[in-house]
């Protein structure tokens, strides 16, 4: 639940002068206890925060400018509660990397200036029963997790789930399908193609939904890094995705099918390319859902390299029970395996509250 902020209270936060409408302060934290252990790793017994979501916090507001148009802007923020420290992980993160843009919205529909979602967020979480789970969800855990232990995987899309210095444009909504066109420029003096392009779409219709992404990856999220490198020692990343959904009665059933090809858009020969496919469902059981979900994915590299031929499967499978509107708990238990690496099995017990 969001809580709107009176003037006065914002008046220490935000400068001076014309305040925008509605300014809320929201945010959510998660926070689980378990026994941790994906493919390749020892266990470990964990107090972590963002099981089910990755916790947050920050600001958001509006204006009403008339004729139609409204100015908007989200200032918000990862934090780990289980240290209280900012962003999602230590090193090459900001205290503003979940959002920080402003924008303008009409019958024309949105633009936005700022770092924003990047295009294979929403086709992703809003399309596996896990949601935006970077802990439990096979499909996330594939598509945006690396794992920094002994078995190198790495995560299959470049470029984060945000973008940093982005235009953005969303479409009206026409009659259920609404689009995104992602561009990112990449402020590199003398290198105008060291940027993103991407899009995206959504369709609902009742009980069923489409989606989908399409990106070409040249710079690196949130910060800057390596020019020329944006995964596996490569300059670009070209990836699609599409993604299913369908209801009957108290269960939703997702599929998603993902291609990414690795290589380098100037320069040395070479490519590395993932296949993923995953398949999910929830399942209404008394006030909460029974979730379960399963990710493939396979590498293929030229010339042949240690990676070729690699695969990973994960499952999960977990209760999430609603207290209330704002706050829930979950259990979950993983299974993760890596071609050539011992299997992983993970226990967790959580609490997720929106604020």
């Amino acid at each position: 639940m969001k809580k709107t902020i009176v003037a006065a209270a914002v008046a220490g936060v935000i400068s001076t002068g014309a305040f925008a409408q509605n300014v809320t302060l929201s945010g959510l934290i998660d926070a689980y206890v378990g026994s941790m252990q994906y493919s390749g790793d020892k266990r470990t017994a964990v107090a972590n925060s963002g099981g089910m979501t990755t916790s947050w916090w920050g600001m958001t507001g509006s204006e009403d400018l008339g004729g139609g148009l409204k100015a908007s802007f989200k200032i918000t923020g990862f934090f780990r509660g289980d240290s209280g420290s900012f962003g999602r992980f230590g090193g090459n993160e900001n205290v503003f990397s979940r959002d920080a843009s402003v924008a303008l919205e009409g019958g024309f529909g949105r633009v936005s200036f700022g770092r924003d979602l990047a295009p294979n967020f929403l086709p992703t979480v809003v399309f596996n029963a896990f949601g935006d789970s970077f802990s439990f969800s096979p499909l996330v855990l594939h598509a945006n997790v690396p794992l920094f232990n002994g078995t190198g995987w790495q995560s299959v899309n470049a470029g984060d789930t945000g973008w940093s210095n982005q235009v953005r444009y969303t479409t009206p909504n026409f009659g259920g399908l609404t689009a995104n066109l992602h561009y990112q420029l990449g402020e590199v003096a003398g290198n105008s193609s060291n940027r993103n392009v991407g899009a995206n779409f959504l369709y609902f219709n009742g009980p069923f939904a489409l989606g989908g992404f399409v990106h070409n990856v040249r710079s690196n999220n949130p910060n800057a890094g390596t020019v020329g490198d944006v995964k596996l020692g490569f300059s670009q990343q070209k990836a699609w995705m599409l993604s299913g959904k369908a209801g009957f009665g108290v269960a939703n059933v997702y599929a998603n099918y993902e291609r990414a090809k690795n290589d380098n858009y100037a320069g040395a020969a070479g490519n590395a390319e993932s296949k993923t496919w995953s398949l999910s469902a929830d399942i209404a059981a008394g006030p909460g859902k029974v979730l379960a979900g399963y990710a493939d994915t396979k590498w293929t590299t030229s010339p042949t390299s240690a990676r070729n031929g690699s695969k990973r499967n994960t499952f999960t499978l977990g209760y999430d029970y609603n207290l209330s509107k704002r706050t829930d708990v979950y259990a979950m238990y993983l299974n993760d395996k890596i071609t050539s690496y011992d299997r992983g099995n993970s226990f967790a017990l959580g609490v997720r509250h929106r604020f």
